[in-house]
């Protein structure tokens, strides 16, 4: 899937998380016919009957926080005896 289609993925599953679905009922647009379609056979969302709306999967709520992560910094991985100055423990 490209950034743009995971990008609408999730707008999409956020529409869902605070409305209950992705578009208004009425709306028959293919594209969001589509969306819907692949979030419910990708497992993000489901119908819940007792409510009469579709709700987020564990599944779903995880893509959104991953997507919602700031990425991780990579450090360099330094020895003792590469640092500079004092070592930390003194030998008597």
């Amino acid at each position: 899937m490209t950034d743009s289609q995971e990008t609408t993925l999730i707008e999409a599953l956020k529409k869902v998380d605070a409305h209950g679905d992705i578009a208004p009922p009425h709306v028959q647009d293919p594209m969001t016919m589509a969306l819907r379609q692949r979030a419910i056979a990708a497992d993000l969302m489901r119908w819940d009957d007792s409510r009469g709306r579709y709700v987020l999967t564990g599944t779903g709520r995880s893509r959104i926080s991953a997507r919602n992560r700031a990425p991780g910094a990579v450090l360099r991985f330094r020895r003792r005896d590469e640092r500079e100055g004092d070592s930390q423990r003194k030998v008597d």
